[in-house]
Formats: C-alpha cells, sequence, structure tokens
C-alpha cells in the first residue's frame, strides 16, 4: 500500500497498486496446437545459464529450436539493429559468427560492458514460419559473464 499526505491542505490518501498490464501471445508449439502465454513487462526469456556470451548463429537457432514455429525477423539492443531479415546477407553471416558482446560493440562503439554486468536487454521481434504474423514478445535476457 501507498500512503500520500499533503500538509498544506487537509488530504491524505492510502492507495494500492495495480497489478500490471498483460500481453497475451499465441505460441506455435511442437504438438500442432498454439499455446497461448501471458506474460507482463517484469517477464523476459530467459535462456540457460550454460549458454554465456554465445554467437549470434547459437542464439538464433537455439530460440528457434525452443521456439518451434517461430522465426527471428530482428534482433535489436537499445537502437542498434544486430540481426534483421531484411539485411545483406554477408553481413548476417559474418554476425552470426561472432559473439553477442563483439556484435553490439561492432555496431555501437560507444556501448562499453563493465565487468560487473552480467546481463543484456535484447528485443526480439519474432513471427510464425506457417502464416507470417508477428508474436509480441518480451525482451530477451542475454548472460554474458
Amino acid at each position: 500500500k501507498n500512503g500520500f499526505v499533503n500538509l498544506a491542505v487537509p488530504f491524505m490518501t492510502l492507495s494500492e497498486p495495480m497489478p500490471p498490464a498483460k500481453t497475451k501471445s499465441v505460441l506455435p508449439s511442437n504438438s500442432q496446437q498454439k499455446e497461448e502465454w501471458n506474460w507482463t513487462a517484469w517477464d523476459s526469456l530467459d535462456l540457460p545459464t550454460t549458454m554465456i556470451n554465445p554467437t549470434m548463429g547459437e542464439l538464433i537457432d537455439y530460440f528457434e529450436t525452443k521456439y518451434d514455429g517461430l522465426e527471428i525477423n530482428m534482433l535489436s539492443h537499445g537502437v542498434s539493429i544486430l540481426f534483421s531479415f531484411f539485411a545483406s546477407p554477408i553481413k548476417v553471416k559474418q554476425r552470426k559468427a561472432m559473439k553477442m558482446t563483439d556484435v553490439i560493440t561492432s555496431i555501437n562503439p560507444r556501448v562499453t560492458f563493465s565487468s560487473t554486468q552480467k546481463y543484456v536487454s535484447l528485443e526480439v521481434i519474432a513471427c510464425t514460419k506457417e502464416d507470417d504474423e508477428e508474436v509480441e514478445l518480451p525482451y530477451l535476457k542475454l548472460r554474458i559473464r
């Protein structure tokens, strides 16, 4: 609960915060059925703890294997687009072989990672493979150390 008191006028109020808004996504699953997933702004897609600073190719392959039926169209960090379906095939091939931290710093050299920073947030835009419908997803939490 939250309380607010205004001493200039005789006013006091108590309030209780509302739960965060939920977004509903329909994810394709291996069993030919679609699975509903309700998530909030506090949720994230987490990679396994064994996957520390993977290459972009490993990250995309893992995502498309785990969420069978989804395909990554765009991957970004802040305002920097790291991967997109419309990018040059030569750049995509080069970046898929690089570690994610190297991809981020090669695109935006002003980004630095402190020695205590463990995670990086990436935005993922994905669509279904069967009908190319965009699926809303929370951010991807990538472990770098």
